[in-house]
């Protein structure tokens, strides 16, 4: 796993790379950041904007465990997701390594070394995780609804477990769920991707 894939499909989605400005409100913001998460788990949800360091910047506490990123205004992405309190603070540092440039050769060795030594903590057991990413341009800020553009999915992740230990596959079929990163700290399984129509 590298930090290209951590990111992944990010830069294949940016409008020819091109900035925008963010206009919505900080309220529509935080409307959109809980999008990713079921209904019934986004009122109490907390919301987190990642300055450009990585260093995260608290919107709104979290009630029930689930933690937020709001999107990123400085880019032509829309991407938000949400993790277990337990497993964001692994999320956090990853950004922070990207955003101070760590080579992709180095990166995990970074955060494995981390997690060994104790600086980071992994959960006690397995955490969701919830996204959606697409093009800014599919989403509405005014009515906080994504086209078709706008992919979504979710995952359950268990760092270091492989996918043998799981019985499942390493391979997307279209049909059943599979394991991204097998083995390492950001092992984890898809669950489903689809399109949202709100």
């Amino acid at each position: 796993m590298t930090r290209r894939a951590l990111l992944a499909c990010a830069a294949s989605l940016a409008l020819g790379g091109v900035a925008r400005a963010q206009t919505a409100t900080r309220a529509q913001q935080i409307a959109a950041a809980v999008l990713p998460l079921p209904a019934a788990l986004r009122a109490g949800a907390g919301v987190v904007r990642l300055d450009q360091r990585g260093n995260p910047e608290e919107w709104r506490p979290s009630r029930n465990g689930m933690v937020c990123l709001a999107d990123e205004p400085r880019d032509s992405i829309f991407d938000v997701r949400c993790y277990h309190r337990s497993f964001i603070p692994l999320v956090y540092r990853a950004r922070q390594l990207g955003a101070a440039g760590t080579r992709d050769s180095v990166f995990d060795a970074t955060m494995d070394h981390e997690i060994r030594s104790g600086k980071l903590h992994l959960p006690a057991g397995p955490t969701a995780g919830y996204r959606m990413l697409g093009p800014v341009s599919g989403f509405d800020w005014a009515t906080a609804t994504a086209s078709d553009t706008i992919d979504a999915w979710q995952s359950i992740h268990f760092p270091y477990l492989a996918a043998e230990d799981l019985g499942l596959p390493t391979a997307e079929d279209g049909i059943h769920p599979y394991v991204m990163s097998s083995g390492t700290w950001w092992s984890h399984v898809m669950i489903m991707e689809r399109v949202l129509r709100y």
